[in-house]
This record gives structure tokens, sequence and C-alpha cells, in this order.
């Protein structure tokens, strides 16, 4: 009886160690970046542009050029969502995104974040898809803020012009980028 009280302590002692794993893994805590102007100039500015929600969308997911990551924009807000496999079984994560800097680097605050329909807290949905995801080239996670980065130059690289945000007004269906002609 005695070895039957032993491996039950064992097992219990394995669980508590793994539970306090757990939360401490997935316990960080991520601010919203705060809303800034970047590094933009208007001064610099060469050719002034003015898209649509819909034509950003479009190019976005052109540049991305990834079948699992889907990016809609409209009046409504700004969606990223992404499908991956996992254990043979395809998960959905989709995140809602607010504009907050504008510049060379997109500054994206991740306000919502759902994960297979997971109740998991919105700080420890975002360590999983920090380190878990795989973006495209010029796309990553922030380390300190729960914020998606863009970086618009690693996006218009094959462009031979530098494009920069200037202006990002989804609700109103207007975005402004000033294009600059090397």
């Amino acid at each position: 009886m005695n070895v039957w009280k032993s491996l039950f302590a064992i097992l219990l002692s394995i669980n508590i160690l793994f539970i306090i794993w757990v939360t401490i893994t997935f316990s960080n805590s991520y601010d919203l970046p705060d809303e800034k102007n970047g590094n933009y100039n208007t001064a610099e500015s060469g050719i002034e542009l003015k898209m649509t929600n819909q034509s950003v969308q479009s190019i976005l997911n052109d540049v991305i050029d990834d079948d699992s990551i889907q990016i809609s924009v409209g009046e409504a807000g700004i969606y990223f969502k992404a499908v991956q496999s996992v254990l043979g079984i395809d998960v959905e994560t989709s995140l809602n995104l607010e504009p907050v800097s504008i510049g060379e680097e997109l500054v994206f605050a991740v306000k919502d974040i759902d994960v297979a329909d997971l109740p998991l807290t919105q700080d420890m949905f975002y360590s999983i898809i920090k380190n878990q995801s795989d973006l495209p080239e010029g796309i990553r996670f922030d380390e300190d803020e729960r914020a998606l980065l863009i970086n618009i130059k690693a996006l218009t690289q094959d462009f031979k012009m530098e494009v920069e945000v200037e202006k990002i007004d989804y609700r109103n269906d207007e975005w402004y980028f000033s294009i600059i002609n090397d």
C-alpha cells in the first residue's frame, strides 16, 4: 500500500509542477501600444496617394502571398486571420487590430484575440501566437506590447520606390500614402 501512496504523491507533485509551469509560461502581461505618429515627415513626401479599405486589403493580401493568412479591412475594423494545422487539426486564429503608429513601420494594437474559441486571457493568447507564429518577412509581433508590426520597406521592396503611410482612417474608408521616387 505504501507504493501506491508514493506513486500518488509523485503524480500529484508532477501535476502541481506542470500547473505552475503553465501559469508562469502564459501569464505574461502585455500593454497596448500608445498612439503616436511614428517617423513620418510631411515635408519629405513626394506623391500623395489615397486608397480605400478594399484596395489596401487587396494589396496586403497579395504582398503577404500566404494562403493561410488573410487580412480584411473594412469600416468595422481590421482583422487578421490565420489558419494553422496543429496535430492534423486546423486551428483558426483571429486578431482585431487598431492602427496606432505610422511611418516606415505600421504598428497595430492587437485589441482582441481568438484562438479556436479557447477560454484563455488575451495575454495568454498573445504569448501563444507570438511564440508559435510563423509570419512572412516584414511582419512580426512586438516583444513588449500587444502589437503587430508591419515593416513597410520589407513589403514594398519590389516597387523600386519608397512608400510611407501618412494617415489611416479606415472607419471613413481612407488610407493616405506618400510615394517617394528614389
